[in-house]
């Protein structure tokens, strides 16, 4: 199994993956108009997704999704006056109505470089699997690597998870969540299925214990960002995260391989300060060995910084 960044090749897999155990119940009208908001949600820069991809050729290659978005303030504060189960289907709900919800690229920069952001974030569905299968045992170990890969390096003010079993609420409380709400008496009512235990769960920085020494903490007080990478470069960085070649990151961005050259050109230069060792020639992107040497350096460095990666304000 291996997690990556979610592609809009994806999004037919991914619409699958919202049935059963653990998955956000959806109104018809929402379930049906998945594909298209799942679209909406790629292309938005509010949004983080990733998919549990197989390793094995064998059966469903995407097992599941995972991520989450930065959402507005008022949109929170209108869920804590009147709670309701199914925060993020209500997103989708209004999304589809044209109401804004996430937040826009210049509200995601000025957020992480003051107070910090809001995050909902996802519940991993796992189909009909039970807690214990090995899957769904693989994925919760992967989940923090995935959670790292969309939210890793942000400033976040408060993390708002809800999930739909009795063994996912439990085990985000092991883990420091506070119960903020809990829906699960309404399983089984309007579009909630039978087997669907809605609890809201919250994590702030005032929930960590003093010296917690978790993947959460690094989501509270992030470095700041010092390397100065543009969007672009911060986009090619970003996907190379996930080991595909130039080739396949110029497809996916639709930029010239070219362009992708001259951004990892660029990167290399804004790394000199960081890696003074990294002495390798000007080669670009993956051909080469020395230049595969450096691309792996730079990779490594920037996934261990990934505040680097990630809108800022001066």
């Amino acid at each position: 199994m291996r997690i990556r960044a979610a592609t809009e090749s994806d999004i037919e897999a991914i619409a699958a993956t919202f049935d059963g155990r653990n998955a956000l119940p959806l109104e018809p009208l929402v379930r049906e108009a998945l594909p298209f908001l799942l679209r909406q949600l790629l292309s938005s820069p509010a949004s983080g997704l990733v998919v549990f991809e197989a390793g094995e050729p064998a059966g469903p290659r995407i097992l599941s999704v995972a991520g989450g978005l930065f959402l507005r303030d008022s949109v929170i504060e209108q869920y804590l006056a009147a709670p309701q189960p199914g925060l993020l289907s209500a997103v989708l709900a209004h999304m589809l109505d044209g109401r804004p919800q996430l937040l826009t690229l210049d509200e995601i920069r000025r957020a992480n470089s003051s107070d910090g952001l809001l995050l909902a974030v996802l519940a991993i569905p796992y189909g009909q699997r039970d807690w214990d299968d090995p899957v769904v045992v693989e994925m919760r170990q992967r989940a923090p690597q995935g959670f790292l890969r969309c939210f890793g390096g942000y400033r976040l003010r408060a993390i708002y998870y809800e999930v739909f079993t009795d063994e996912a609420a439990a085990y985000l409380q092991a883990g420091g969540y506070r119960l903020l709400h809990d829906f699960s008496a309404q399983a089984g009512r309007g579009h909630l299925r039978p087997d669907c235990r809605p609890r809201m769960l919250r994590l702030t920085r005032g929930d960590l214990p003093p010296g917690a020494m978790s993947v959460a903490t690094q989501m509270f007080d992030p470095l700041r960002a010092r390397l100065g990478l543009t969007p672009a470069e911060q986009r090619v960085v970003l996907r190379a995260l996930d080991g595909v070649s130039d080739h396949v990151i110029a497809e996916s961005l639709g930029l010239s391989r070219e362009t992708v050259r001259s951004s990892w050109r660029s990167v290399y230069r804004r790394l000199e300060t960081a890696l003074p060792d990294l002495s390798l020639p000007e080669v670009t992107g993956d051909g080469g060995t020395r230049g595969q040497e450096r691309r792996r350096a730079a990779i490594e460095y920037l996934r261990q910084n990934m505040h680097e990666l990630r809108p800022w304000s001066r």
